[in-house]
């Protein structure tokens, strides 16, 4: 029988017609050599519980020695490797922030940049204003390089501090002014600092400098940024790979001191479409999970995620949204932590997880077109590969006898039928077949299978194979 024609990316296409199938929440592994198949697509990691902080709206968080902080609607807490969270006090405003800290030794010094203003945050202490340099803009930003913080302004300014401390010389500023716009954000990467704007890039770095500004400048890159959020692939534990969403909506890769295009056109279509609303609602973040190294980018309404492992694409979307519901991930505590944009935890995002603090996380994997266009198709029979007897020992049927859900389309994705149940086997139970008989005429679009499969089992799709009869009439 023909094999059903699985995406290894997901492209939804601009209108249903145009669709080369979709992964939601789903991605693409290949296989080894000699494997029942040569690609498997799997659940996507999910979120499981590290902690409830007890407060809503995520704002950023970061390690600072044996803490996490972590920032909420006015409000920050500082949470333990034992799960001990202490409400640090109150830190003003709603909006993302970003946290950079020093190496002073024993205990580093912490700094908060938020719409409000800069808060230096002590281990030990409720946050306190810190006092910029007078006759200087207020920051946007902060990040660190070499145990120099380095403050961002809307006007171009740029601002250090001194080595692993928080005084200032107001001669130790630059303006980047290669483009027009000012500054964004600033992100230490590969022991250079780069200060994105609107409309470029200027990279900074070099032996530091005596007097001045602690860097030089040492190129410039002419592709910006679309929002401040809008960038990620510094955090310390990932990839070593910056990743940004340029100001033409296009996700690029840093490739030297070049911008390589490494989105698809549906990815840009929505990051458009988003940036054209609000560019500060696009948000960038990273983990790592089982050698899948995968960069998320979410907006109103989806969220798309890279994997820089297979160089694909595939889609997620929380229980009841249509977007991701993690929000600014850290690494911390040899796990990777991110905020939840519906409740109160910080959560982890982990491969044994089937669900979402709770809900459902839904696998979806719609196939590629079958089609004889312009001859119509007869379907006797489909046939679906999937990893067996992954039930496991419970009450709860949904783990016990878990299944999928199986529909189809014959109109190109416009419209699709009442899905059918197939069980995907209990414990043990590995000969199970999966499979649909009499499943009718395609139209002349061809035939789309869809499966579902959102009880929180192992879920790993391996193939599929129909049967095919062409039909003149």
């Amino acid at each position: 029988m023909p094999a059903i024609a699985w995406p290894l990316s997901s492209r939804p296409g601009l209108s249903d017609a145009e669709g080369a199938g979709r992964l939601i929440n789903a991605f693409a592994e290949k296989l080894g050599d000699g494997a029942r198949a040569p690609v498997s697509v799997r659940r996507a990691p999910g979120l499981s519980r590290f902690v409830d902080v007890g407060v809503s709206g995520p704002r950023g968080s970061r390690q600072v020695g044996p803490v996490v902080f972590a920032a909420y609607q006015n409000a920050l807490v500082r949470i333990s490797e034992d799960r001990t969270v202490v409400t640090a006090g109150p830190l003003p405003g709603s909006e993302r922030i970003t946290i950079a800290r020093n190496n002073r030794q024993p205990n580093p010094d912490a700094v908060a940049v938020t719409e409000l203003g800069a808060y230096r945050l002590p281990l030990d202490g409720a946050p306190q204003p810190l006092q910029t340099p007078s006759g200087l803009p207020a920051p946007n930003s902060v990040c660190e390089l070499f145990g120099i913080l380095f403050f961002t302004a809307g006007n171009g300014d740029c601002y250090a501090t001194g080595i692993n401390g928080l005084t200032f010389n107001t001669n130790d500023k630059t303006t980047e002014q290669a483009r027009p716009g000012g500054l964004l954000r600033g992100i230490a990467f590969r022991d250079e600092l780069f200060l994105f704007g609107p409309s470029g890039i200027g990279v900074y770095g070099g032996q530091s400098q005596a007097n001045g500004f602690p860097l030089a400048r040492v190129t410039g890159i002419p592709r910006g940024l679309i929002g401040p959020w809008a960038v990620a692939g510094h955090e310390e534990g990932w990839s070593n790979e910056l990743i940004w969403v340029g100001d033409d909506s296009v996700v690029y890769q840093l490739s030297g001191y070049s911008p390589a295009r490494i989105s698809n056109h549906d990815v840009e279509r929505d990051l458009a479409a988003a940036a054209k609303a609000d560019p500060k609602a696009i948000e960038a973040s990273v983990h790592l999970v089982a050698g899948h190294a995968f960069w998320a980018v979410s907006m109103p309404g989806r969220t798309w995620v890279y994997d820089l492992t297979t160089q694909q694409w595939h889609e997620r979307a929380s229980h009841q949204s249509a977007r991701w519901r993690a929000s600014q991930s850290v690494k911390a505590f040899g796990r990777w932590l991110v905020g939840d944009t519906v409740g109160t935890g910080l959560l982890e995002v982990t491969e044994s997880a089937f669900g979402e603090d709770g809900d459902p996380l839904r696998f979806r994997v719609e196939s590629l077109p079958a089609q004889g266009f312009p001859a119509r198709l007869a379907i006797p029979r489909a046939d679906f590969d999937f990893a067996l007897g992954v039930g496991g020992l419970s009450a709860d049927p949904t783990v016990s006898d878990p299944r999928v859900l199986i529909s189809w389309s014959d109109d190109g994705g416009r419209t699709w039928g009442n899905p059918l149940s197939r069980p995907l086997g209990r414990l043990g139970e590995s000969r199970t077949r999966i499979n649909l008989l009499r499943t009718g005429m395609t139209g002349p679009q061809g035939r789309i299978w869809r499966v579902d499969v959102s009880d929180p089992v192992y879920c790993a799709l391996l193939g599929g194979a129909m049967a095919v009869e062409a039909r003149t009439e």
